[in-house]
């Protein structure tokens, strides 16, 4: 079982890595993979060179349009796709980008459960995000003892399929 950890990165310090690490290390504990998007990134020596703010700001739009698209959207959307399910951290980094919330979208749209860790009170949690989701957690604790009970995951996976195929069968 892997799951894709989504939140901010382009507005988060070091990229998200530092929930991430963390994250990771107590989903191994409780034998569970990771696609961390950062790796992926930092791995990438294409996209660690290139001056994405530089580009962003100087009006350089067609060579940022393409780094975004080749870069960010095929790693995230690949990344989902080989991931069984998506943990999401919700937070101020969040708010700002835009990123994380495709990758809310893509996972529902692929009948990957979503499982939200936040700390804002549900009303500041958008109401399209909570459609989306799985389950929601106030931290990162709540959540690993949550999916330490690993048929309550597969039955999870089980439930998001018939889930979107309940309100977008015809659509997709």
């Amino acid at each position: 079982m892997k799951f894709y950890l989504s939140g901010g990165m382009e507005y988060k310090k070091g990229l998200g890595k530092t929930w991430r690490d963390n994250i990771t290390e107590e989903l191994s504990k409780v034998d569970y993979e990771v696609f961390n998007p950062v790796l992926q990134e930092l791995d990438d020596e294409e996209a660690k060179s290139y001056n994405w703010k530089e580009n962003k700001l100087l009006a350089n739009l067609d060579s940022y349009r393409h780094m975004v698209r080749a870069k960010m959207f095929v790693k995230d959307m690949v990344g989902i796709q080989q991931s069984n399910a998506v943990v999401l951290l919700y937070d101020e980094s969040v708010q700002r980008g835009a990123g994380t919330l495709a990758e809310a979208w893509e996972a529902f749209r692929e009948a990957k459960p979503l499982y939200i860790i936040s700390q804002f009170s549900r009303e500041n949690i958008p109401g399209w995000l909570i459609g989306e989701s799985t389950a929601l957690f106030r931290t990162i604790s709540d959540f690993i003892e949550y999916v330490s009970n690993k048929d309550r995951v597969r039955a999870d996976v089980r439930q998001a399929k018939k889930v979107r195929d309940q309100y977008l069968g015809e659509i997709y």
